[in-house]
This record gives C-alpha cells, structure tokens and sequence, in this order.
C-alpha cells in the first residue's frame, strides 16, 4: 500500500520449507496508479506457467506477492504443515509496488506467471475484464462467507467474478491515548463532527496549562495532508460520514454538497477548529504518526500498525458521523486469487482455504499489523487484549466501512482528486482560500474523473 521504497523483484525459494503468499502495506488501499513507477521489473523473470512438478506426491505451487516483513517467518512455520497434511510446497516469490502492477499484467496478458497471487483491489476490475482471475467457486474453493466480514467480503467479487479471497484488512478507527483524554475531561473519542470541534476546544485550555508545565504544544487530532499518497483516503472518509459518495455508477459525486461540505471540515480542522496543527495540512504519513507517537496528537484515524510500536494505553472507537452521514471508515484490502492459467486448480484451493483458517488467518493479519477478515479469528489468542476486542466491537461490527471504487480508470480518478484536495488544503494553510474555492476545485476534478472514466 504505501511504501514504494520497498526493494523489488525479490525471489525467494525454499527447498525444506518453502514460502508462499504475502502482506503488503495495502494494496487495496488504493495508491494512485497513475504515479506508479512502471519503469519495468529488474530482470529476475517470472517463473512461467506451472508445470505439474510433482515429487512423491507433493505439488509444488507458485506463489506471488506484495513484500511483507513476516511473510517469511509465516511460511518457515507454514510451509512443513502444508507439506504434511496436504501435499503441498509453496515456492514463492515477492515484488516492490514500483513493478508490481506490470509484472502482473504482463502475467495476464501472455497467461505465463505464478498459479496463485496476491491482488490488489484497485486493479482488479481491469485485470478481470482481461480474464486475470479465476473465479474461486469454479475452483473449487469453499468460501466461509458467513465467517467472513462483508465489507471485504464484496470487494473480492467484481462484475460476477468471485476472484479473490480477502485475507487481511486494515480498517480505520479513532485510535487515541487515553490518559490524555482523561486528564483533558474527555470521555473517549467524538461520535459527530461537531464533538470533534468542542473536544477540541476544550483540549487546547488543557493544552495551554501543559505548555506552563514544560510541554511543547499538544492538539487533540491529526491525520495526514497535502503530501500523503493518502489524502485521497482521508477525504473519502469524509465524504461517507458525511453521506455522500465518490462515484456514482460512471459518474463522479464527490462534488456534491455533501462532499464540499466534507472537505470544508478537512481544511477547518486546523484553522478554524485547531483541532491539529497548522503543519499538519502538509504532513505526509510519517509525519502524522511520529506526531501520534510523540503524543503532539493525542488521536487519530489509523489502522492498527501505528499502535503496535507504541508503549502506551491506547484506546480505539469508531470515527465519527457528519452533520448528513454515520461514522463511516476507509479500510485497505489484500486479496488472494487463483490464475485462470494453472495446472494446479485443486492445489491452489487447498491453499486458498488453508489461508481461511481461523488461527491462520489471525497469525497472518498480526504478523503483518493488519486485522484478520474471517471473524472468528478474534477469538484467537493473538487478539485477546482490550485494544483488538474494541477494535472489532466498536469498529468492525459498527461502522460503515468502505474502500476506493472498483472502477477502471480509478488511478486517473483517484488524481483528479487528490489535486482538488490538496489546492484547498494549501489555500486555507496559507490564508488564500476564499468562498466557493472548495466547489469550484471538486468541479474541475470531477470534470477530469467523467472524462478518464468514459475513456
């Protein structure tokens, strides 16, 4: 999802235990792909199409992914049990988001490549339309849909094809310290906009006698700005606490007055509300939670990985509903699905429905610092502590989550958005922004998005 850094083309292959399947940092978050670096891969190949190997009866499968840090250590102890009780071995490889997308559509388009993949959601539409992904039902796979959560349960399945299987997730919630919360007077995080606001004011007098104490400047809430990838994100949460929506069938909505209205709140946050700070509009999302992490900001909209590296009591709510709207949540999602090409049908549905396992599924989304899709896995030990069991109760069972449009062309869309977004954000960081600015930039971009939708 988010760093583009992260080294490419890495291969890596087993012989006693052999790897499959990754995590990566949101590919179903939906990065923009129109700025993806498609400068070509680095030359390690694709392992082409399978080949039916067989060696006393084990299948040896292949395997592609985003890069992920645990994927490794998962598979060093996954690997053995899928040898043993299945007859499997995974021989698998990961790839950097910088190729990751012409690596798989070069996959697709001369049906060569690994048997089994990791999806990214945003580009699902356009690689099931090139016949990429097949159907994971026609495969065989059993798919525990009433043990699954239905958010991203749907994003698997476009235009009648069930292609993938959502195996981790990374939903928002209103992630905050409770100490300082308590110690300002405020009774957990605001259930409307307009809390948001007074939470705000009343946190910034407790700030000031901070500040006497010693303590530089501390606000009540921050989520990135005009330089994170994300902002798109952040906006679209906006718009659906707010009741709106960003594409309606072929045509761009979020220029309505619903969304006006909700990007008006975006940039009032730190001006008008100082409910974060004046640099936060330029913030990337390092910046945002390193402001988190130094208590500058006392809360945020966050998945769970920002609370894994922090030692203190956190505590986790649903965010909050606009003055039309419900508390509503953008959440990022990985998908796993099967190449129409393989030779291994059975196998790679055996696998499949391994990564459905309760205590597997749950082991995967930890490691990775994401939450597992299939519900039953909170009852894991893994996601026994107060923060994930609130998380999953206050969040997942309760909030209106959403993801980026399923729609091809999103990248260009996505774009045209974010350009709106961060005008005004600028404009009202450096005093510039005047009436009718927020409109008149939502309409130009949704002028941009019809015609990249219509191709």
């Amino acid at each position: 999802m988010s760093d583009n850094s992260l080294r490419s083309g890495q291969r890596r292959r087993f012989i006693k235990s052999a790897g499959a399947a990754t995590v990566a940092l949101l590919a179903g978050c939906g990065g923009n792909e129109s700025s993806e670096s498609t400068a070509g891969d680095d030359g390690d190949g694709d392992s082409g199409a399978s080949t039916g190997e067989q060696s006393n009866d084990i299948t040896t499968l292949t395997v592609r992914h985003f890069v992920n840090d645990h994927i490794e250590t998962f598979y060093e102890k996954h690997n053995p049990i899928l040898k043993k009780k299945h007859g499997i071995k995974v021989d698998f490889e990961t790839m950097g988001w910088g190729v990751a997308r012409k690596k798989q559509n070069n996959s697709i388009s001369t049906r060569t490549g690994p048997d089994v993949e990791e999806i990214a959601s945003t580009w699902m539409p356009q690689q099931v339309n090139s016949d990429g992904w097949m159907d994971l039902e026609e495969a065989g796979v059993s798919m525990p849909t009433d043990n699954i959560y239905e958010s991203p349960l749907q994003i698997g399945k476009f235009d009648g094809v069930r292609a993938g299987f959502p195996w981790f997730w990374g939903p928002r919630g209103h992630i905050y310290y409770k100490s300082l919360f308590e110690e300002a007077g405020i009774d957990g995080p605001p259930s409307t906009w307009d809390e948001l606001a007074n939470d705000a004011s009343k946190y910034n007098k407790q700030a000031e006698k901070w500040e006497q104490e010693g303590y530089n400047t501390r606000y009540l809430f921050g989520i990135p700005g005009a330089n994170n990838w994300a902002v798109v994100q952040y906006y679209m949460m906006l718009i659906w606490q707010n009741g709106g929506s960003v594409i309606d069938g072929s045509k761009p909505t979020f220029d309505s007055d619903a969304a006006v209205e909700a990007l008006n709140f975006y940039k009032d946050l730190s001006t008008t509300h100082k409910a974060s700070p004046q640099a936060s509009v330029e913030w990337n999302g390092v910046a945002r939670n390193n402001a988190f992490s130094s208590k500058r900001i006392a809360s945020t909209w966050q998945g769970l990985r920002v609370a894994n590296d922090i030692d203190a009591e956190l505590g986790v709510g649903k965010p909050p509903a606009g003055p039309r709207g419900e508390s509503s949540t953008f959440f990022g999602v990985n998908l796993m699905g099967i190449h129409p090409w393989t030779k291994k049908k059975s196998e790679a549905a055996t696998f499949i429905e391994y990564l459905m396992q309760p205590a597997v599924n749950a082991e995967l989304a930890k490691g990775s610092g994401f939450l597992p899709t299939i519900k039953s896995s909170f009852e894991q030990e893994a996601f026994q502590g107060e923060l994930y069991q609130s998380f999953s109760e206050d969040v997942l069972n309760n909030t209106n989550a959403k993801t980026a449009p399923q729609v091809v062309g999103w990248g260009d869309v996505s774009g045209a958005i974010k350009g709106a977004v961060t005008k005004v954000l600028t404009k009202a960081a450096t005093d510039s922004w005047s009436e009718g600015d927020t409109q008149k930039a939502l309409q130009q971009a949704a002028m941009q998005a019809e015609n990249a939708l219509q191709g």
